[in-house]
């Protein structure tokens, strides 16, 4: 494997098989008793990973748990598994996608950047600067073909694009990544015309995986 490859396992993606920070934690389907099938890994940088904040990279793995619409996180190293999964120490297993799959974002937008830099206008109160800030929002979260990009990774300063409310899992989670089941490379259960969301605790230690649908 050369650099190039190993950044690849490493990092952020969709599909292949888990690269494992550690020893392996394979989350166990209960509706099958068989290995969960896996849907991607994301890094993500916790803290400022300075000596003695006992932070740095972590690495979230996502699963899939049979066609019941429910999944499973993983958070690596020294992270915790979502509750009530059970895991097995299986470096391999099945996957949603044979090959890896690296995640683009087109046309991607600093939408916290956008809030900052709205420019005020004369005698316009909070209401209205909220609508016009979701109007300027809107459109630039279309893409060339006029459909809503709900597709996007996360970080410090990205914000959710919501398909329904607000629905942050608590105080100063992160978002990890967003993805959307029309967007994606394999099929996934995320409800009627649904987008995932993938968050990391503020402590690195806990990641949370929802959806909302249409």
């Amino acid at each position: 494997m050369d650099d190039a490859d190993g950044a690849v396992a490493e990092g952020t993606r969709l599909g292949g098989l888990p690269y494992w920070l550690a020893a392996p934690q394979w989350p166990v389907d209960p509706y099958t008793n068989e290995l969960a099938s896996f849907m991607g890994q994301f890094r993500v940088r916790v803290g400022d990973g300075g000596d003695g904040d006992g932070q740095g990279d972590r690495v979230v793995y996502l699963f899939a748990l049979g066609f019941s619409g429910e999944h499973a996180t993983v958070v690596q190293p020294g992270g915790q598994v979502t509750k009530s999964v059970e895991t097995r120490a299986a470096a391999t297993g099945p996957t949603a996608l044979e090959r890896v799959h690296l995640i683009r974002v087109d046309e991607e937008v600093d939408f916290a950047q956008v809030q900052r830099d709205l420019a005020p206008v004369a005698g316009e109160d909070e209401d209205d600067r909220e609508v016009r800030l979701e109007e300027l929002l809107d459109e630039l979260r279309k893409n060339a073909a006029g459909s809503i990009r709900m597709n996007q990774l996360g970080g410090p300063e990205v914000v959710p694009v919501w398909l329904q409310g607000d629905d942050l899992p608590g105080e100063d989670w992160q978002l990890v990544a967003q993805l959307d089941s029309y967007q994606l490379p394999f099929e996934v259960n995320f409800g009627d015309n649904g987008v995932g969301y993938l968050f990391l605790a503020p402590d690195g230690e806990n990641a949370e995986f929802f959806f909302q649908s249409c």
